[in-house]
């Protein structure tokens, strides 16, 4: 009977191995085709073969994989996620590339390059676009057109499916033994932030932003180290179990403090810093200065500086500086609520006294 078992124990953890390798196989395939394709756009556009280099990125993450599988067993980190931080360090050069390639076709400094002109083409020999549609007065305009449209198409979908590969992603792959409840609260607040990002992207929108390359640049550089934070795994909001606890009596406050004067004392130092730690303080600190602090700052630049009055803009400016004042505010109730520095008290040590305190008073009674 032991042996049965035993037998099926191992058989068990077999099957929840292969169930996580199967899904860090899926997962990594899934981020190298659209690294692929997202670096073939580019070569496609820019008509330059060098653009391949991007690839070592794509061989690091199925070096990557066989790693996972060989020594974690398909299981992810606990705090950093490489493959996520691999695949954001391969994407973000094909989105800078294809934005700022879009931005010098639209103000004309970049010409359209003969690689788009011949996939036109190779479009209307297939018959997908009707070439009676392209006379000889409309056919350059028609063609410019249509490119810009296909330059814009190709970057806002490689920039959407970015980030929804990336939720897609942490919900396959949760971290440590994580709860659905806790899953389906991190996605959600994923999919907050994902919708950020790419209202950010729509200031290129302007033409008064896309002429200052500065503001591009620094636009593409806050949307890129915004994403970084998708590869560490303190960015879920913690759940908090609400319950009303009973006000311990002063005679339990004194006989705490003599018993913790016979053991020599507690650690506050030790205690609070235990109870940070496991709070939401870190995942508050990433999201304040990876999100809500630089893009508080770009939509108030663009807003006051450049004089942008689009709802949208306006609205995710109003969003961001709220979002900043309640942070903060919960960073404070939070600190008030672990460090109490005119009388520390442990509720855990606090409760086990109260629940010896019933032993105590019977050993006495019967004593008597």
């Amino acid at each position: 009977m032991p042996n049965t078992e035993e037998t099926l124990r191992e058989c068990g953890r077999w099957l929840c191995h292969s169930f996580d390798i199967l899904k860090a196989i899926m997962m990594r395939l899934i981020f190298a085709l659209h690294a692929t394709i997202a670096i073939v756009r580019i070569v496609v556009t820019k008509g330059d073969y060098w653009y391949l280099l991007n690839m070592c990125g794509v061989n690091f993450l199925l070096i990557e994989l066989i790693v996972t599988i060989v020594k974690r067993k398909g299981k992810e980190p606990k705090w950093f996620s490489p493959c996520f931080f691999l695949y954001i360090c391969t994407m973000i050069p094909p989105i800078w590339f294809l934005e700022i390639n879009r931005i010098n076709v639209k103000l004309g400094i970049t010409p359209i390059n003969q690689t788009e002109g011949d996939e036109l083409t190779s479009m209307i020999e297939k018959g997908l676009i009707s070439k009676a549609n392209l006379n000889d007065k409309t056919d350059v305009v028609m063609r410019k057109k249509l490119l810009s449209l296909s330059v814009d198409d190709w970057v806002v979908a490689i920039e959407v499916t970015f980030l929804m590969t990336i939720i897609v992603g942490r919900w396959m792959l949760p971290k440590g033994k994580i709860s659905r409840s806790a899953l389906s609260q991190l996605l959600l607040v994923y999919l907050s932030l994902a919708s950020d990002m790419i209202d950010l992207l729509s200031i290129f929108q302007e033409d008064k932003v896309i002429k200052n390359m500065d503001m591009v640049y620094s636009i593409l550089a806050v949307f890129s180290w915004s994403t970084f934070q998708f590869s560490l795994n303190l960015v879920a909001t913690r759940g908090r179990n609400f319950k009303l606890e009973p006000e311990p009596s002063n005679q339990d406050l004194e006989n705490y403090k003599e018993q913790t004067r016979r053991n020599g004392g507690i650690k506050p130092i030790q205690t609070v810093c235990q109870k940070i730690c496991h709070s939401e303080l870190p995942s508050i600190f990433i999201t304040i200065l990876m999100q809500d602090l630089p893009f508080l700052v770009l939509r108030l630049i663009a807003v006051i500086h450049f004089e942008i009055q689009s709802y949208t803009t306006i609205f995710f400016t109003c969003k961001n500086l709220f979002i900043l004042f309640l942070q903060f505010y919960r960073l404070w109730s939070i600190c008030m609520e672990h460090v109490d520095q005119d009388d520390p008290i442990d509720k855990d040590a606090l409760s086990i006294s109260q629940r010896a305190q019933p032993t105590r008073e019977s050993l006495n009674a019967q004593l008597i």
